[in-house]
């Protein structure tokens, strides 16, 4: 498979950080609607768009992905009801927890070691979000049902990254995309009937949320993170995931207005600083 020049990956992954850090926000704007049946709707919608792309893979990359949506299904469900129990910036900052999951996970299935500087980074990042945390994030609180949740969902979130690395080294975006989109589609949907979630039936506002959650995070984001993990590793593009409640802080400000405090965003810019020395080994990866 080709590499493509690491400019690309880069501006990839810094699209899909924008696209993501909206997520939390019109979750929380369409409350009417059931978290299964957003999550259903989000992957639905981009798998129709990119079908035309999609090419037969094998049947064990097929069972692998498939293995990946379900993972992917239950992230989705997991964060998406967390969000009704919680504040978008504590939510967020716990699912993105991912890349300490994702470590351990290559660590295991890959026989891959972060590097010292790897965990380095991620010890700063995480100090950076959790002060973000510690200093407050306005109107809303947080429970002991929604942190496990979204912990959780970073849990599945990982193991879905890392299922993804193996088959994208063999699979380009153009078929994973929306093969993995349909998959967890499926799982939704079963999930959904399980759970009686319905899946029609709401205002028109609501579908516009919707077709947002579609194209913004998961055609954007979600795409383009299944992107740059052919590229390089899972745990290092998971560190980017980093960024996002960074991104989803602001964005909650200015559209919820759960506005930050002075240590939100000094906690941000530690976030920043973090992330930087974990991924530096990122652009020689993605360059070789």
């Amino acid at each position: 498979m080709t590499q493509p020049p690491p400019g690309r990956v880069a501006l990839v992954l810094a699209v899909a950080i924008a696209a993501v850090s909206t997520a939390g926000t019109l979750v929380r704007l369409a409350p009417d609607v059931p978290p299964l049946t957003l999550a259903f709707w989000r992957v639905t919608l981009v798998a129709i768009l990119l079908a035309p792309g999609a090419r037969r893979v094998s049947r064990r990359d097929l069972l692998l992905t498939a293995l990946g949506g379900l993972f992917l299904a239950l992230h989705f469900w997991s964060w998406f009801l967390s969000l009704g129990m919680t504040s978008v910036m504590r939510s967020t900052l716990l699912v993105c927890l991912t890349p300490v999951w994702c470590a351990v996970f290559e660590a295991i299935f890959f026989g891959t070691r972060p590097s010292p500087r790897f965990w380095i980074g991620i010890a700063v990042a995480l100090a950076g979000v959790g002060w973000m945390v510690a200093g407050g994030s306005g109107p809303g609180g947080g429970s002991l049902r929604g942190d496990v949740l979204a912990v959780l969902g970073g849990i599945l979130g990982a193991a879905y990254f890392t299922v993804g690395r193996g088959v994208r080294t063999r699979v380009p975006i153009t078929s994973y995309g929306p093969i993995s989109c349909a998959v967890t589609a499926g799982w939704l949907a079963l999930l959904a009937l399980l759970s009686h979630s319905p899946l029609t039936g709401f205002p028109q506002g609501s579908w516009t949320i919707i077709a947002c959650l579609a194209l913004g995070p998961q055609l954007l984001g979600h795409v383009g993170f299944n992107y740059a993990v052919g590229r390089m590793s899972a745990a290092i593009v998971a560190a980017l995931i980093l960024l996002e409640p960074v991104g989803a802080s602001i964005v909650a400000a200015v559209v919820l207005r759960e506005l930050p405090h002075a240590t939100d965003i000094a906690g941000g810019l530690v976030t920043l600083i973090g992330v930087a020395v974990a991924v530096v080994p990122a652009r020689v990866r993605a360059a070789g």
